[in-house]
């Protein structure tokens, strides 16, 4: 039976530690990695217990495959000059809003082209992070 593990690309830099190792040390990637193993952990498990972020540095080790996807973010204009700087998307497009809002979470390729022919700069906006 294979693992295949599908990954926000954000934990490329960790599953490349855990693998390039032959016998990975816990502690190590606690040190140096701490915040992206507790958000795995709660997203696989349920819970921050220590024995379940040693459970996370086994399954990335010992996956067979491991696939990474493009992270989703909020975006904001990054002048705080401007009072709504959240992006939201409804039926009549793109605004600005003071809050962001769950569902207008999107990958910076999906931002990109929602920019496409408004004459907004991609430079004038920020990403934010969605798990956050």
């Amino acid at each position: 039976m294979k693992i295949k593990l599908t990954l926000d690309e954000k934990y490329k830099e960790l599953v490349d530690d855990i693998v390039g190792v032959e016998n990975p040390n816990s502690s190590y990637f606690f040190d140096n990695y701490s915040k992206s193993i507790c958000e795995l952990t709660k997203k696989w498990f349920c819970d921050e217990a220590y024995c379940s972020q040693v459970k996370v540095i086994e399954r990335i080790h010992s996956a067979d495959e491991i696939e990474f996807i493009e992270a989703k973010y909020y975006w904001r204009l990054k002048s705080d000059k401007v009072f709504n700087r959240y992006i939201w998307l409804d039926r009549d497009g793109l605004n600005f809003g003071l809050c962001r809002d769950e569902d207008n979470a999107m990958t910076e390729s999906e931002f990109k082209k929602l920019l496409e022919g408004t004459g907004l700069p991609f430079e004038a906006f920020e990403r934010v992070s969605a798990d956050d």
